[in-house]
């Protein structure tokens, strides 16, 4: 379980507002405070994604540029930069992690979701 804390401490490595924070998770300004003060918890999958922000902004070998992390979930939200992380080579060891995995894994899965009407281009 991610503690109020720690949502405190991953949106300030990113050097992120509550209002920019919450953006990036899809949720409210008032969703990030009252996580961080306690007075709510993140839904199992918020907690999920919040688990495997923490686990690339602490892994040392990437050497996060944290202005550049917090330009990237402005632009893509939490789950863009988790796809990017697992794309990248980061193993993300949550049941999203494994999830987005196995997507990316599956030959040519990953553009059946972008085909209309079953046909193979992509418009």
């Amino acid at each position: 379980m991610v503690t109020p804390k720690e949502i405190k401490e991953l949106r300030e490595k990113i050097d992120a507002t509550q209002a920019e924070f919450a953006r990036a998770l899809g949720v409210s300004f008032s969703t990030i405070s009252r996580w961080e003060n306690d007075e709510a918890q993140p839904s199992d999958t918020q907690e999920e994604q919040l688990d495997a922000l923490k686990q690339i902004l602490d892994n040392k070998k990437a050497n996060i540029d944290k202005k550049k992390m917090k330009k990237m979930l402005t632009l893509m939200g939490i789950g863009g930069v988790i796809a990017t992380a697992i794309i990248a080579g980061f193993t993300i060891s949550s049941p999203l992690g494994a999830s987005i995995t196995s997507l990316l894994k599956a030959k040519g899965k990953l553009l059946d979701l972008f085909k209309k009407n079953g046909k193979d281009e992509v418009k």
